[in-house]
């Protein structure tokens, strides 16, 4: 597995890619305490800053502990691509109008039934700190049989998996 450190647009562009591209985020708060808090979430958006956005509920049990402790892990997965991304973060809780109408969706609805007034609406915004990723150059298939080529011939195994921190 070969190390590509990433910064500047190339690390931005990297964590959209994944972020994006993964079906579900599980959102970690309460870093401080055992067991922390942890669900699945939907990224809404990943900005030119690298900035990640997430629809939450202001009585959630994250929301909570985020007001106390800003600090969120968030761990992605894309199996079908052998993509995964973890980001430590520094997380905001707001009800920012615009951001609200730009990331406002159907499916978004399902969650809060009131619309974009509804008051349990808030917008989280994680800041990363600290963000690393696993990934893979050539894709599953080649990726795979790279692998299985490696274990019938006894060499080196050579499968293009790059990882990387992430620096934005």
């Amino acid at each position: 597995m070969s190390t590509k450190n990433l910064s500047g647009a190339d690390a931005v562009k990297k964590l959209k890619d994944l972020a994006e591209g993964a079906s579900t985020c599980m959102f970690a708060s309460g870093l401080g305490t055992i067991p922390f808090h942890t669900c699945p979430m939907q990224v809404q958006q990943v900005d030119e800053q690298g900035t990640l956005w997430f629809f939450s509920g202001a009585d959630s049990v994250h929301n909570r502990q985020l007001e106390s402790d800003p600090r969120t892990q968030l761990i992605f997965a894309n199996t079908e691509k052998i993509e995964y991304l973890t980001v430590f973060g520094e997380t905001t809780i707001s009800r920012d109008r615009a951001k609200i109408d730009e990331l406002w969706t159907k499916l978004v609805e399902a969650w809060f039934p009131a619309g974009k007034d509804d008051p349990n609406l808030t917008l989280l915004s994680i800041r990363p700190l600290e963000a690393h990723y696993w990934d893979t150059e050539n894709g599953k298939l080649v990726t795979f049989a790279k692998m299985l080529t490696a274990a019938v011939t006894r060499q080196p195994n050579d499968n293009g998996a790059v990882q990387g921190d992430i620096q934005v």
